[in-house]
């Protein structure tokens, strides 16, 4: 093990080296985590993602949000957690606009989220998608975020967007912080590897709507908390971990693995299909059927699960 981070230590430190003589027009050689993608890419014949048609519009705000779709597109296939810190651009400008647009006064970010998962009705195909698909990285990656990280800045800001805080009138809050006080007092006394991705997979349950029993209480999370839990829980933390340096690049760590992909990619799946579901329902001259989206997220998930098989499901 430390062979190899020290391995892919100098490997990362060389390639910036023979840059630094040829310049970074040469391409430079792929870690072997790289090449073990591009071979299984390869090898299933997967179509990795296909955007949905979209109208054309001389609306101004469109075409900035259309010039970061390209962006994020343009990383594909390699780099999905690129595509994602390009998507959520557009995520958060429409989030906050038609946040904006239906409670009649702005929002920022934090509070957007908040009241779109509320007050407005994102439900239908595609949330059942995006809550039914989480990939086992993913999983792991919410449970140590909302429930076994249990101090510190980060952990408290986290926790601030989910719970009700100092907001009495907050009804789904308080189901989430409800819902967590019993994982927490299930996994938390015994933390270790296997105890934390058996709460992981108890977490993919509950967010994909089941009715569970902890320690016998039985308690099913509404479909409110669920939508609060994916986007400020695990969108928006994934989003600031990477906007602020706090997450190792993920494909250039020595650990990485097949597996690695399915988060990000995961993210950028759900940062899109929220996006144009939003759209859908704008109103808009150039908004997109419903339908269409609702079949091109169920198309992508499905070529998402046939490109990494048993990496994305365990």
């Amino acid at each position: 093990m430390l062979r190899d981070r020290s391995h892919h230590r100098y490997e990362r430190i060389r390639i910036i080296e023979e840059w630094s003589r040829a310049g970074v027009l040469a391409e430079r050689r792929r870690l072997p985590i790289e090449e073990q993608f591009r071979e299984r890419l390869d090898g299933t014949g997967a179509r990795l993602f296909r955007p949905v048609s979209l109208s054309y519009s001389d609306d101004t705000w469109y075409n900035t949000q259309i010039s970061y779709l390209l962006e994020a597109y343009d990383a594909l296939p390699n780099r999905p957690d690129i595509a994602f810190d390009s998507t959520w651009k557009v995520f958060e400008s429409t989030a906050t606009r038609t946040a904006r647009k239906l409670s009649g006064k702005p929002r920022n970010i934090t509070e957007a989220l908040k009241y779109l998962s509320e007050h407005v009705a994102l439900d239908g195909a595609v949330l059942d998608s995006l809550l039914g698909e989480l990939p086992g990285q993913t999983c792991e990656y919410l449970f140590k975020k909302i429930v076994t990280q249990v101090s510190g800045e980060n952990w408290n800001k986290i926790r601030g967007r989910l719970t009700p805080g100092n907001d009495r009138n907050d009804a789904t809050g308080e189901r989430i912080r409800d819902f967590l006080v019993l994982v927490e007092g299930k996994y938390l006394p015994a933390a270790d590897l296997d105890t934390n991705r058996k709460g992981a997979m108890l977490l993919r349950r509950a967010l994909a709507g089941e009715t569970l029993s902890i320690d016998g209480t039985e308690v099913t999370l509404p479909e409110k908390a669920r939508l609060r839990i994916l986007m400020s829980g695990l969108l928006y933390t994934a989003r600031n971990e990477r906007t602020h340096g706090e997450a190792f690049s993920p494909f250039y760590s020595s650990t990485a693995t097949l597996r690695t992909y399915t988060h990000p990619h995961y993210l950028f799946l759900s940062t899109y299909a929220l996006v144009h579901l939003m759209w859908s329902r704008g109103g808009e001259s150039f908004s997109p059927p419903e339908k269409a989206v609702e079949q091109n997220v169920i198309d992508n998930f499905s070529e998402a699960k046939d490109l990494y098989g048993r990496h994305w499901t365990g």
